[in-house]
């Protein structure tokens, strides 16, 4: 088993604000947080307004999980309304190397 970033990147729906959408997004950190095999997640936006939803699993099972009951779960249906449903993309890809900042305090 292979660690596993999970990659989605979309735009938000029209009329939907940063803020609103960010304010969505509190209630999936706490469902995510909760899933087996999550390590971590980040939210960046890029210059033309994509926004890229990034996932770190212990496992692709963990993100395929996660994925399945992502859909269903009462928590994320705020954000999935934010979103551009036409826009997304969705990517899973094994980590084939990682630093993480206390490992590389301790090759120092």
């Amino acid at each position: 088993m292979s660690a596993t970033i999970e990659m989605v990147s979309f735009k938000l729906s029209d009329g939907v604000t940063s803020s609103v959408f960010l304010k969505a997004s509190e209630s999936v950190d706490r469902w995510v947080a909760q899933q087996d095999g999550f390590e971590y997640r980040a939210l960046a936006q890029q210059e033309d307004g994509t926004w890229v939803d990034i996932v770190f699993w212990q496992s692709a099972q963990n993100a395929q999980a996660a994925g399945e009951a992502f859909m269903a779960a009462e928590e994320c249906k705020g954000l999935m309304g934010c979103i551009d449903k036409e826009s997304v993309v969705m990517q899973h890809m094994p980590v084939m190397a990682s630093l993480a900042k206390e490992q590389a305090q301790a090759m120092a």
